[in-house]
């Protein structure tokens, strides 16, 4: 435990003094339901590579060596650390990738890995990995716009109008008839004073009947 803290300290220290960091460690964050998978990866720019370490620092600042791995592939793993995390190297690339497996709620963490040459030690920046009970359902929002009703108005009844003539009034049989009691009343006193007037007309004497007898 005093050779990984040694260690340790030795990196930063050796980190903190570098112009370029040449380890490239991703993803810096990560969150996984419980029982998922996760993949971290550790990336050399440059530069040649002896071994590879992954450890892990858990909420109590408690540092825990998980996997190891050398250039031809040979690994070891830490105590307690079972089958369900798996290192794999890319030589070409030179990065070395971490699978947890089945994640549990106890995988919550920081993430680190330490890379080993005969001239350099490099530590990564550190994954923060996050561990929940399960994903939670993304539903859809309800439509923010309502359908507007359609009111339905209930109009008056018209009733039909009575037959009109060519005028366009409508006169009732009362009406009418005092019309026509009216026209046949003036008709009769029209007709009243012309027969009076020719009574009272004197006749024109002809010519004749003024001779003297």
């Amino acid at each position: 435990m005093h050779l990984l803290g040694y260690i340790w300290m030795l990196s930063c220290w050796i980190k903190s003094a570098q112009a370029e960091t040449i380890l490239q460690q991703t993803p810096r964050e990560i969150l996984a339901a419980k029982g998922e998978n996760v993949e971290l990866t550790c990336h050399l720019k440059r530069g040649t590579l002896d071994e590879v370490f992954w450890y892990k620092l858990d909420g109590n600042s408690q540092v825990h060596f998980l996997k190891s791995a050398t250039v031809l592939n040979r690994q070891a793993s830490g105590e307690g650390i079972t089958g369900r995390f798996i290192l794999t190297r890319d030589v070409f690339r030179l990065s070395f990738s971490l699978t947890i497996k089945d994640m549990q709620l106890s995988d919550n963490g920081t993430y680190y890995c330490l890379m080993l040459s005969s001239y350099f030690v490099s530590l990564g920046d550190g994954s923060v990995v996050t561990v929940v009970p399960e994903r939670k359902k993304v539903t859809s929002p309800p439509p923010t716009t309502k359908r507007h009703r359609i009111h339905h108005f209930n109009y008056p009844k018209v009733r039909n109008k009575k037959q009109t003539w060519n005028h366009g009034y409508v006169c009732s049989w009362s009406i009418w008839g005092s019309l026509i009691a009216g026209n046949l009343l003036l008709l009769s006193s029209i007709a009243f004073v012309v027969i009076k007037h020719k009574i009272q007309k004197p006749r024109r004497r002809c010519p004749h009947q003024f001779r003297k007898r």
